[in-house]
């Protein structure tokens, strides 16, 4: 299955020619994750929880198409891998205005027990929220 969210560029995330800045289109995959969180039943305050963090550990972006100042957005967020202690989201940001795909990302996550600093097994509750949303893998 997979998720969709709606948003558009705005001007903090362009440049001064009005393209959006790659640096700042990082900004619109936090979005894009805030909102599959928020859809699959996770609260700000759940996120932060006393036992977890759960920092961000390698992300992947392909830049395929130019977003511009007010273009309308589309979110497509799968979870591409779930592991024992870390997970995947495979974030495509579609610009609905020009029907193109404008970035093909993957944000792989980290569980940390925060007594110690070191992986731990992801929270059953956030497996089973996200399992229905792990993408089928191509092999070939």
């Amino acid at each position: 299955m997979i998720f969709e969210a709606h948003d558009f560029v705005m001007f903090g995330d362009v440049d001064a020619s009005g393209i959006g800045h790659f640096a700042h289109q990082v900004r619109l995959l936090e979005r894009a994750e805030f909102f599959f969180l928020q859809h699959v039943g996770f609260t700000p305050e759940q996120w932060f929880l006393k036992e977890y963090l759960f920092p961000r550990v390698r992300l992947e972006v392909d830049y395929v198409s130019p977003l511009r100042f007010g273009n309308a957005l589309r979110y497509q967020v799968q979870v591409g891998h779930l592991g024992h202690t870390s997970y995947s989201l495979k974030i495509d940001v579609v610009n609905d205005t020009t029907h193109k795909v404008a970035m093909k990302t993957r944000v792989t996550i980290v569980a940390l027990d925060t007594s110690t600093g070191r992986p731990t097994p992801l929270p059953e509750n956030l497996r089973e929220a996200f399992t229905p949303y792990l993408a089928a893998e191509v092999t070939g």
